[in-house]
């Protein structure tokens, strides 16, 4: 095979792996990168060409004939590298087509207004999942009853955007975080949605991409950035009305983790830096507990913050609220993931191998019931795989999702299992739970409503019906009668009772 030969099937293989490749995913899903950038970009690029082309067919008609000339005498010579590239050509054509009809289809992005329960209090969104009980609910208003998109955001569509931050929703405004990436950057930005538009009121952007979840309270936004492979990351406290930053706190580590808002105080997880107590006004430190790696929102409960390690030595902490001061720890068998959530005397962790992105080779899941005062397991329940979500507690019952494809109700008391659905795909989004309904989405692409008592499926959508490849991280949150989430698309989701059908399919 010659020079020329060997060259061609090169950009054969440059082609195709730009057109169709998809990125690895850390610990946590670092969904954006160059390469996801520029595969973002097919569609300008390839107006780009056409416009190229175009011209040289109208300013250089005689060099276009002689170029034509011998590239048929090329292909009748190679006609098998010639079959390849076209049908490659023809392919990257049609996904880069594809690409740029759905980035701007207006029926992804039109809103139906007049849809919406117009909030009549400020309920404050005060940690990951929006309190301490983890429901990812905070008004008393019943989520919808029926799969009905009500509007979908769509990010644009010149940079590659990815939502597996989780959303806050307080009176009538959506905050939630993402990652943004380019051909030649990678960042971060904090958006604000008006849930009744589905516009874009701010955009605050961050040199660092961002994966936590944002809480929200007295006018002000509190975000972590960073991965896991990301160091010298800061929490941000934003201005909730017009974005604008107010102050940032560097850690030396990555925050992936949503702060728990108490009592003027926030706490919240730094990668390998450990756990910090910082003034929510000013941003300044109160207390540091090092040398440990912790990325779960913690839960301040009692005087008392607790939290779990995922790598080196596996504990749970419960510390002094105030100082920091350790009150006891507790040796753990596997990575403690699940952000935990308290009920009476119990504190409810989430446990388990692997990650967001994987299963380990032998799986293992658990959820384990931790005596507040003593760091005593009073029971253990085991699940098929990691359990890596918020533990819900409702009730006299806890809720979560494990990667084993099932949502699992259990008594808060003893652990005995209530229910079990299995929804066919792993779960590493935390479920929503209402008074009567528990919403959960899996990694495959599909939300659904169960019934909190029984676990049955009243209704379920395939997002994938509106873009294809979408997986979910992002977790759903309930709010004035409505439900809301990110993907690891571009697109933010709300669906509603109000909305046009499109393929939600009740039970």
């Amino acid at each position: 095979m010659n020079k020329k030969n060997v060259l061609i099937l090169i950009g054969i293989y440059l082609i195709f792996v730009v057109s169709f490749a998809r990125p690895a995913h850390a610990v946590v899903p670092q969904l954006l990168g160059p390469l996801t950038a520029l595969v973002s970009l097919i569609p300008q690029i390839l107006a780009f060409v056409g416009i190229a082309v175009l011209t040289t067919l109208v300013f250089a008609r005689d060099t276009t004939k002689m170029l034509f000339y011998r590239l048929k005498d090329f292909a009748l010579a190679h006609k098998a590298v010639a079959s390849g590239m076209s049908l490659i050509l023809l392919m990257t054509l049609a996904w880069g087509t594809y690409q740029f009809l759905r980035g701007t289809n207006p029926s992804l992005t039109k809103v139906s207004p007049d849809t919406f329960h117009r909030a009549t209090t400020i309920v404050p969104w005060t940690t990951f999942r929006g309190n301490q009980n983890r429901t990812g609910w905070v008004d008393a208003i019943p989520g919808p009853t029926s799969g009905n998109p009500s509007w979908v955001f769509a990010a644009e569509s010149a940079v590659a955007v990815d939502f597996s931050s989780s959303p806050a929703i307080v009176g009538n405004r959506l905050y939630i975080g993402a990652s943004r990436g380019s051909i030649f950057s990678l960042g971060g930005a904090t958006y604000c949605i008006d849930i009744e538009s589905g516009e874009e009121l701010w955009r605050h952007d961050s040199e660092i991409p961002i994966f936590s979840s944002p809480a929200v309270a007295a006018g002000r936004v509190y975000i972590g950035e960073g991965y896991h492979q990301d160091s010298g990351c800061h929490l941000r406290c934003l201005d909730a009305k017009t974005g604008e930053a107010i102050w940032r706190f560097r850690t030396e580590s990555h925050v992936e983790s949503t702060p728990f808002i108490s009592q003027g105080k926030l706490y919240f997880t730094a990668g390998a830096d450990g756990v910090y107590c910082v003034d929510a006004l000013e941003g300044k430190l109160i207390w540091h507990y090092p040398a440990i790696h912790a990325d779960m929102s913690p839960l301040v409960h009692d005087g008392k913050v607790y939290f779990g390690t995922g790598y080196g030595d596996y504990r749970v902490y419960a510390v002094d609220a105030e100082t920091g001061k350790e009150i006891w720890t507790a040796p753990m068998a596997y990575s403690v993931w699940g952000s935990p959530s308290v009920y009476e005397n119990l504190v409810f962790f989430g446990m388990g191998t692997g990650s967001f992105s994987h299963s380990a080779r032998i799986p293992y899941g658990s959820v384990a019931a931790i005596n507040a005062d003593t760091g005593e397991t009073v029971w253990e329940f085991k699940a098929g795989d990691a359990v890596l979500t918020a533990i819900v507690s409702h009730g006299k019952y806890v809720t979560f999702g494990s990667r084993d494809g099932f949502v699992y109700t259990l008594m808060a008391s003893d652990g005995k299992k209530q229910w079990a659905t299995d929804i066919g795909s792993p779960i590493v989004s935390s479920p929503a739970v209402t008074a009567s309904t528990v919403y959960a989405a899996g990694q495959n692409g599909r939300i659904y409503a169960l019934s909190a008592d029984v676990g049955e499926v009243e209704w379920e959508f395939n997002i994938r019906k509106v873009a294809t490849g979408i997986e979910f991280y992002s977790s759903p949150a309930v709010a004035n009668g409505h439900l809301y989430i990110g993907s690891s698309d571009r697109y933010i989701f709300g669906f509603g009772e109000n909305g046009s059908r499109q393929g939600g399919e009740e039970r």
